[in-house]
């Protein structure tokens, strides 16, 4: 992100804060009985916000979490995507702000809300104006469409891909393609050459797709791909409307393949060009979870008791007593889970080198409950303080801990033999759920 849209950027959220204030001291979010029409609006604009909030928060976790191992070369997507990973979050912020100035009919946070509708324009405008740009210095023919540019840059997630009637891909699934499906490449030239599967074919924003569409029978099947899935799901409904009957796009692009496929060199034009990642960089991603959960955990430490001495909360006895059983079962598990472990127990992922696979205690029911304990006793925190605003980031740590165990497990089956069959007699966070 540069110059200007890093600025707009800023600012746009200084503006959703100051909204967000606004109306917090003007009402104390109590509302007045809205009208039918007035729920009506609220549920319109809530519903997407709410939707697009979850798609991109986990995107944006799962990019700059894994970013850092894939290449020497991920400050070029850092600067390709990083407006792009971040608008439809604005978008939610905008739309579910609205919905907030209607519910609490403040005139003050109408103010701020118009002032962040205003940069929110501008910012889009700027964004769609740098990657037209972009793509001419690039030397494609033509010009990518500004619909299919604002489609992906304000929505962002499957919601394009829903409402064209395309289909939408796991990762895990692309094996089970037909081998002569026509992938088609949506990221830019230098993308493409940086690692690809082995049997696409490059469009950048879908530019010249058209015309090679053209000669190409509809009932091949088609797979859009890109580098995150935040540009393809839009040139599949493309797909769609040129008379192609089954049209895929990749969930979570390549950067799922890259991290899952790493150094497995899979053959066939679903494997990729690049299947190993760069030595010299190896445990920068576990580092970069590792700070960002630590970060996650201090900000509810201290922001939980501020927002409840700021905004005077009332919080019922019950609820009281809900986060302290909640918060002592974490701190239980915990307990119980250090025990166990003994002199097994290490903060990073790597296992230790004299260490053994303990499957005893807790950990004969459960993988990972030390990271349990922590969900829970955080949701038991901001339950006792009544905190509405850290919600989202005990989100993004719970998130943190899946993609974490996820890489641990894989470290683990490396190094123990039995770990493949512990795996499959063992929940990873909570019996007979997860």
């Amino acid at each position: 992100m540069e110059g200007p849209e890093r600025i707009f950027t800023i600012v746009s959220y200084l503006a959703a804060l100051a909204v967000v204030v606004a109306a917090g001291l003007t009402t104390g979010f109590s509302g007045h009985e809205p009208t039918t029409i007035q729920v009506a609006v609220i549920a319109a604009l809530a519903v997407p916000a709410v939707f697009l909030f979850t798609f991109s928060l986990f995107g944006i976790v799962s990019y700059f979490v894994f970013i850092p191992s894939i290449s020497e070369d991920g400050h070029l997507f850092a600067r390709v995507h990083a407006t792009n990973l971040l608008h439809p979050l604005t978008t939610s912020l905008v739309l579910g702000l609205a919905a907030l100035c209607v519910y609490t009919g403040s005139v003050a946070a109408w103010v701020c809300w118009a002032v962040l509708l205003v940069v929110y324009v501008v910012q889009t405008a700027l964004i769609v104006r740098q990657t037209i740009q972009e793509h001419l210095v690039e030397g494609e023919a033509g010009r990518p469409s500004m619909v299919f540019l604002l489609l992906d840059l304000i929505l962002g997630g499957e919601v394009v891909t829903f409402a064209g009637g395309a289909r939408s891909l796991p990762p895990w699934k692309l094996h089970s393609l037909p081998d002569d499906t026509w992938i088609v490449d949506v990221r830019t030239k230098p993308e493409f050459y940086w690692n690809r599967l082995q049997g696409a074919e490059s469009f950048p924003w879908g530019a010249g797709v058209i015309e090679a569409a053209k000669d190409r029978p509809k009932d091949r099947p088609v797979l859009v791909v890109c580098f995150s899935g935040h540009r393809s799901p839009a040139v599949a409904v493309m797909m769609r409307r040129l008379g192609f009957k089954t049209v895929y796009n990749l969930n979570w692009g390549i950067l799922y393949l890259v991290i899952a496929e790493r150094g497995q060199g899979v053959e066939g034009p679903f494997g990729l060009t690049r299947p190993r990642r760069d030595p010299s960089r190896r445990g920068e991603d576990l580092r970069r979870i590792v700070h960002g959960y630590v970060t996650m955990q201090a900000a509810m430490l201290i922001g939980a008791p501020l927002e409840h001495a700021f905004l005077a909360r009332h919080v019922p006895p019950v609820q009281t007593a809900i986060g302290i059983v909640l918060g002592l079962a974490g701190l239980a598990l915990g307990v119980l889970s250090f025990k166990a472990l003994g002199r097994n127990f290490r903060v990073y992922m790597a296992p230790r080198r004299s260490g053994t696979l303990v499957t005893t205690g807790i950990y004969r029911y459960v993988r990972h409950p030390m990271y349990t304990g922590v969900i829970v006793g955080f949701l038991g925190y901001l339950i006792l303080f009544g905190s509405l605003f850290l919600v989202p980031v005990w989100v993004v740590m719970t998130l943190l801990y899946v993609i974490k165990t996820a890489r641990e497990e894989r470290a683990l089956a490396d190094k123990y033999l039995d770990y493949e069959e512990y795996r499959q007699k063992t929940w990873r966070f909570i019996p007979y759920v997860y």
